[in-house]
């Protein structure tokens, strides 16, 4: 899909594809805040040119580099959840251990406006990277302002933190996280975070203690063991 055709942004698009089982590609400048899209899958063409070869474009991800790599839990003042219900229980629970507060966007929509009174203060954005796509470009230019002092941390999902801190127990998992690609059913999964999601829900659904819910973590996930698995896994 080219970009002119403003059809793309549509919520009628969004929803025409949702039944189909292809995979697309979009050439816009625009932000499609109707489609659950990774931060991973935003490219940029980039023009070569050689003397003795023809001129070509080749993609490459515009955010590949952007990392809170270098961040420390201990020296951070606030986090700042995409979401209001398990993931603002699980870095709750995390910020208390290193006497941080915990605040929620209540959406990852509203992940700019929280940030915005915030940008000058050492504030950990958390949010779901294999969905949050449509918001990276406004955030990413917050983040280039000089008094800007908040991070990023954007794992493809919580569900797939949990899966990939191993707290279930169960090695196969490791394997299909590796290669995510290899497992997913794109008619049956539109997006990423909705393959993890479905992935810890199946995998623990038979066990009472640790069966997940989006809406409130089982204690299990809370325990302090399992957080610090998490933390670990973090970086």
């Amino acid at each position: 899909m080219d970009e002119g055709s403003t059809f793309v942004s549509s919520l009628d698009f969004a929803r025409a594809i949702q039944k189909t089982d292809n995979y697309y590609v979009l050439v816009t400048r625009e932000d499609l805040s109707t489609l659950p899209y990774s931060v991973n899958a935003i490219l940029e063409l980039k023009k070569t040119t050689s003397r003795f070869k023809r001129t070509y474009n080749k993609a490459y991800p515009i955010y590949d580099s952007l990392s809170a790599s270098d961040v420390e839990l201990g020296s951070v003042e606030k986090l700042l959840t995409e979401d209001a219900n398990s993931g603002y229980q699980l870095f709750t629970k995390i910020g208390e251990k290193y006497g941080i507060a915990c605040i929620p966007a209540a959406g990852k929509d509203n992940v700019k406006q929280k940030i915005l009174p915030l940008k000058s203060e050492k504030v950990l954005v958390i949010a779901d990277g294999a969905a949050f796509g449509p918001q990276m470009n406004d955030i990413y230019r917050l983040m280039q302002e000089k008094s800007a002092k908040f991070s990023l941390y954007l794992p493809e999902s919580l569900e797939w933190l949990l899966l990939k801190a191993d707290l279930i127990g169960q090695p196969e998992i490791l394997e299909i996280l590796e290669h995510p690609a290899d497992f997913i059913e794109s008619s049956e999964f539109f997006s990423w975070e909705r393959f993890f999601t479905n992935l810890l829900e199946r995998r623990t659904k038979n066990i009472p203690y640790m069966r997940y819910d989006k809406a409130k973590l089982p204690e299990f996930y809370l325990q302090e063991e399992n957080l610090e698995k998490v933390i670990a896994e973090m970086g």
